[in-house]
């Protein structure tokens, strides 16, 4: 068994970080990548499952994401740093959706898209059944979904050989979420698989969240959007911003005014500081709101009695 001083300390260094992402936690996380032995001990924090050291392969995924935050800064392909981590991992579906996803935003917001690392050719080329295809799909389709291509996205599905059509639940969401996004009914259905798969993870959930609030006109697109809240991914009870932000909304297309403005006001109160591409998607909404009140009020329309509107605004998750 490997002693050596340096790994040992690197694997204590890690075992004290914080269990979860946070801006703190990756700033922790990146000095660490400077100690000696570290990516060995990285990896030895990503080797324990269910019955090794608790919370050690989490720790290891806060390394993996801080290393991976560095490649992004540089400018170089960090999309092929995430994959490699992902498979040294052995990284699971739920992993790579929470992973990637993160890293997808930034990556996007600090102007190295995966888009300019992946194309669609070569992401079809890969196969989703290992973890680095499977890292890759999820970097390229999250992007995409990021920037609201939903005909790409769908495009990306239609191209695929015989075969490939059986994917993770969380590649499933990000197909519904297209098929939602451009208002078409069968999106209703993959959704309502997704969710019996996997409504109690996060990412899947919030996929979903995103591509009903894209739509137009959906059957109970708003009442959906609220069950979906209710998802066992959102058990604990406590809402983050962009869950508030997309019951804001719903909110507001059902014109239940007063919860709207209280849901909204929540996700503005709870964002972290460099969440500021998030603030305005808030900001808009409580004018559209406020907008929207003003305006029933005057007509002498009742509140919440309406139908499903428009939105605005990006969201991450």
């Amino acid at each position: 068994m490997d002693r050596h001083p340096g790994l040992e300390a690197a694997k204590a260094a890690i075992r004290a970080l914080p269990p979860r992402w946070t801006s703190a936690s990756e700033r922790a996380a990146g000095g660490l990548w400077r100690l000696p032995r570290a990516a060995d001990a990285v990896e030895y924090a990503l080797a324990q499952g269910a019955d090794g050291e608790e919370g050690l392969r989490e720790r290891g995924w806060v390394m993996v994401r801080a290393r991976v935050t560095e490649e992004i800064g540089s400018g170089r392909d960090w999309t092929r740093e995430a994959a490699l981590w992902l498979a040294r991992g052995g990284a699971t579906w739920r992993e790579s959706a929470r992973v990637t996803g993160d890293l997808a935003w930034r990556a996007r917001a600090e102007g190295f898209s995966a888009l300019l690392f992946l194309d669609g050719a070569y992401v079809t080329s890969l196969d989703p059944g290992t973890a680095l295809g499977r890292g890759l799909w999820h970097c390229f389709l999250t992007t995409l979904r990021y920037d609201f291509r939903c005909v790409a996205i769908e495009e990306f599905f239609d191209g695929l050989p015989p075969g490939r059509d059986r994917a993770d639940p969380y590649t499933d969401a990000l197909r519904a979420f297209a098929l939602l996004g451009r208002s078409r009914t069968e999106g209703l259905a993959l959704m309502e698989a997704v969710v019996a798969r996997a409504g109690d993870e996060e990412k899947v959930v919030h996929a979903l969240l995103h591509g009903l609030w894209l739509g137009e006109n959906l059957p109970r697109q708003a009442s959906l959007m609220l069950d979906l809240l209710e998802a066992s991914a959102f058990s604990g009870g406590l809402l983050g911003p962009e869950a508030l932000f997309r019951k804001a909304g719903a909110l507001r297309r059902l014109r239940q005014y007063e919860p709207a403005l209280a849901a909204v006001q929540s996700a503005i109160d709870c964002l972290d500081p460099g969440e500021v591409v998030v603030h305005a998607d808030c900001v808009r909404e409580r004018s559209l709101i406020l907008a929207e009140r003003s305006l029933h009020a005057v007509a002498g329309v009742p509140a919440e009695q309406g139908s499903p509107g428009g939105g605005g605004g990006e969201g991450r998750r």
